[in-house]
């Protein structure tokens, strides 16, 4: 039986300004439900395989692990391999991929499905209808031989070598060679059986998958914003609940009109655009309204609505520094 679950937090991924593990979706970082669905299920034995200190705020153990695994703006591979993820162990061990969001579900099939060998656990075809991509993601190993994953390693580093791969192989070519199964030629032609999971359970690709999980969950708060100076945009209708103070001009908002948008344009609007215009002030964060949650609505206070005001303008000042020395 399989007791310790180590989940992976290492590689570097250009896209996020934090580590992706620690995108927040509906209030709370991946890393942070992750273990917190593990405990409900009964484990205890739980680490963090990273070199990055950031993680020891889990209250976890953290295990140094070299991953020199890099993703570009692009998405590409720069440098390293996947196969790096995998903290060296020897004891029978589930390894838990850090940037997928799990469903409670997902977790309880993690934990109770039993192997004699390996077992992949991702998403399957057919997707339900709450399910943000349109392929198949990969959430976890479950690994009762230890050797044999370290075998079935090397032995793929030897095929990536030779080129034997249609890509840069990761937990999908690593699973074929797992199961020795012929190797796959093309995208998604997966050539051995995994258990799937058929829900919202997702992994995280890039900062737009965050924002559609968020959406699609209803883990979205509005930020209610007044003109303070007149302005145009070209993403008007991404604005909500748009109140007048007097007259209405399409596309255009005068002083005192007020409206609901998302955070990215709140910072955009106070002054996070190319003229460095600060156009709006924050009156109100609406918190998220999710399934029977209704009337559990608290309109965030004025000492929250300041901060977040504050946090906003920060950010603005650092994108600013950093167009300033871009230019040098």
């Amino acid at each position: 039986m399989v007791t310790k679950y180590i989940i992976m937090c290492g590689g570097e991924y250009k896209q996020f300004e934090t580590p992706r593990q620690l995108s927040v979706v509906c209030g709370e970082e991946l890393v942070a439900r992750t273990i917190r669905l593990l405990k409900e299920n009964g484990i205890n034995d739980i680490a963090i395989s990273s070199n990055n200190p950031i993680f020891e705020k889990f209250g976890v153990p953290i295990l140094k692990h070299d991953n020199n695994y890099v993703i570009s703006e692009e998405n590409k591979v720069i440098s390293g391999q996947w196969f790096n993820a995998f903290y060296p162990t020897d004891d029978p061990v589930c390894y838990i991929f850090g940037d997928v969001y799990f469903s409670e579900k997902a977790i309880k099939t993690i934990v109770e499905t039993e192997t004699d060998d390996i077992e992949l656990f991702g998403s399957k075809k057919p997707f339900t209808n709450n399910y943000i991509k349109e392929h198949e993601e990969p959430f976890a190993l479950k690994v009762m031989k230890p050797k044999h994953l370290q075998e079935a390693i090397k032995k793929a580093r030897k095929l990536d070598e030779e080129h034997k791969f249609w890509r840069k192989p990761l937990v999908w070519e690593l699973f074929t060679v797992i199961k020795n199964a012929p190797l796959q030629t093309k995208k998604d032609e997966y050539t051995t059986d995994y258990t799937g999971i058929s829900d919202y359970t997702v992994d995280i690709d890039r900062p737009d998958d965050v924002k559609k999980l968020n959406k699609m969950l209803g883990g979205i708060e509005m930020i209610k914003c007044e003109v303070i100076k007149e302005f145009t945009l070209e993403k008007y209708d991404e604005l909500k609940n748009i109140k007048r103070k007097s007259i209405e001009v399409k596309g255009k908002l005068l002083i005192g009109d007020t409206f609901e948008c998302e955070k990215e344009m709140a910072d955009y609007l106070m002054g996070g655009n190319s003229k460095n215009e600060t156009v709006v002030k924050i009156i109100e964060i609406i918190p998220p309204i999710r399934k029977n949650d209704v009337e559990n609505i608290i309109l965030l206070n004025k000492k929250q609505v300041e901060k977040l005001s504050k946090e906003i303008l920060e950010k603005v000042e650092v994108k600013k520094a950093k167009k300033k020395t871009s230019k040098k």
